[in-house]
């Protein structure tokens, strides 16, 4: 649902207090600059049912993703709006309820440990990305170093703008930064003051906007401000969510992209025949449609293709692909086929030939630790290789892996072991499930037991973050069609099964 910006009055007699004394106390205060980096958008989220609101800033990260804080969000209900801004007034324009996002699984309100999370955007957009920080910056990073803190910042005031700030900053030590704010931080953050002559800073740019704001330095993005997004800077001292601390998370939340781009988990299940469902469930964790019931969300017209998987946004568009295999083994990437009536005549591009010598695909997501998707692929043999994914949306020649011979289900799509890096897991003959943890090169770590008991299932796939708490799941389907989410619990194994469903996969042909 879209509609225009509701105007309201928001200010409480607090905020307006401290609104008046900024205003008028003697004491010169800067204003906003003029000039933010191009990817940084002003976010507002809204809920209808109890009025209340949040005011962030946003860093784009690809057309239908933008990097944001996880309390500036005020839920995923009905009732919750996402709105768009006029970048040239400031002001909202217009808006959509049943916000998407993720947020960090290791985030804590309290000590702002992990304060990231990643906005999925309704309406795709170009406003440029920032280069992000990375474990080789360390220069950056000392001790004393200037850096510039970009924020769409404004008053809490009835349909006030919102305006462009910058100012002037030095970062400290983890030492300074705990004596400054009376406690020790949590790792991953990092916390800068005004330059040394650096004017003084507007009240109304440290609060309403003020968190997700952007520190850069040395043309590079280095941190997110993790200022809550009902608070306010103390005493000029700004606290960050290092970059460099969650660049993998931060990169693979970019390219995982659901052929549904406004959906952050679903698998591709063919019903008997041409149709094919894309899965998914709704807001409120549950199974949305995917009944084998004649009515597809995607078409093989000509049944053309013997294996379909997501494989993210392998294109760099920031739209999610379809890798597609065809009978006689040719390999495509169909970039954003939703909408279309018939993928056999849809735009494609060819990625090789030979794949029917292949019984198991898995789009693993980035293995390779490049910030690309990868591919596995096991021949008849049992051998294991990696396709990495090139920046142009191809595939590069294949890397042998490993040996995987006995293993009945592969499966993975992301982050399992909560490490930042994608991992898979596989199922023995036994029915034992296997972790295996991403080394971020393009191999992997020792197995470690998940446990026994995954041989009831004929089903075993990746499906990305369906119920929506951060962490990537699994699904697992029973010979009689009943759906079980298995959630990775970021210690090597995965919580409680829960059950999405009791017999309504049964009829279908197949669920990748």
């Amino acid at each position: 649902m879209r509609r225009s910006f509701p105007v309201r009055a928001l200010t409480t007699a607090a905020a307006a207090g401290a609104v008046l004394a900024g205003l008028l106390g003697s004491a010169p205060q800067a204003r906003a600059a003029t000039t933010v980096p191009s990817w940084l958008i002003p976010l507002r989220y809204t809920d209808e049912a109890d009025g209340s609101h949040r005011a962030c800033t946003g860093i784009t990260l690809s057309r239908t993703r933008t990097l944001a804080t996880p309390d500036c969000f005020t839920g995923r209900s009905h009732a919750d709006m996402e709105w768009d801004h006029d970048l040239s007034s400031g002001r909202p324009s217009s808006g959509v309820s049943d916000p998407r996002y993720r947020s960090h699984p290791a985030y804590d309100a309290a000590t702002r440990r992990g304060a990231v999370s990643v906005a999925i955007r309704a309406t795709p957009a170009s406003y440029g990305k920032p280069v992000l920080a990375s474990s080789a910056d360390t220069a950056l990073y000392a001790s004393g170093a200037k850096a510039t803190f970009y924020s769409w910042s404004g008053l809490d005031l009835d349909d006030a703008p919102r305006v462009r700030h910058s100012e002037q900053v030095v970062l400290k030590s983890a030492a300074s930064c705990a004596a400054l704010l009376g406690r020790t931080l949590p790792s991953g953050t990092l916390c800068t003051v005004p330059a040394p002559g650096a004017p003084p800073v507007a009240d109304e740019d440290q609060c309403f906007g003020d968190a997700g704001g952007a520190l850069v330095g040395g043309g590079r993005l280095l941190a997110v401000s993790a200022t809550r997004a009902t608070g306010c800077v103390t005493g000029g001292v700004r606290l960050y969510t290092r970059v460099s601390s969650y660049r993998s998370t931060i990169v693979d939340w970019t390219r995982d992209v659901d052929l549904d781009e406004r959906i952050s988990g679903s698998v591709l299940a063919r019903e008997p025949g041409r149709l094919i469902d894309l899965c998914t469930t709704d807001q409120r964790g549950k199974l949305d449609d995917c009944y084998v019931d004649g009515i597809g969300s995607m078409i093989d017209g000509r049944e053309e293709f013997d294996f379909l998987t997501e494989a993210g946004d392998l294109g760099g568009d920031g739209g999610g692909d379809l890798l597609a295999r065809t009978r006689g083994g040719t390999l495509y990437r169909i970039p954003s086929p939703l909408g279309r009536s018939d993928l056999s005549r849809a735009p494609r591009v060819k990625l090789g030939t030979g794949w029917s010598k292949y019984n198991r695909i898995v789009a693993t997501r980035d293995l390779s630790g490049d910030g690309l998707p990868d591919v596995l692929a096991r021949d008849a043999a049992g051998v294991v290789w990696l396709y990495r994914g090139k920046s142009g949306g191809s595939l590069a020649g294949r890397t042998k892996v490993t040996t995987w011979k006995s293993y009945t289900a592969i499966a993975g799509r992301g982050d399992l072991s909560g490490d930042g890096r994608a991992d898979v897991v596989a199922r023995d003959g036994a029915g034992v499930l296997w972790l295996y943890r991403g080394n971020g090169k393009g191999g992997f770590a020792p197995r470690t037991k998940i446990g026994a008991g995954w041989g009831k299932y004929n089903v075993i796939v990746g499906s990305g973050d369906m119920d929506h708490n951060g962490r990537q799941d699994i699904l697992a389907r029973t010979p009689a069609g009943a759906v079980y989410l298995y959630n990775a619990d970021h210690t090597g194994g995965f919580s409680a099964p829960r059950k999405l469903a009791d017999t309504r996969w049964k009829k279908y042909a197949k669920i990748t």
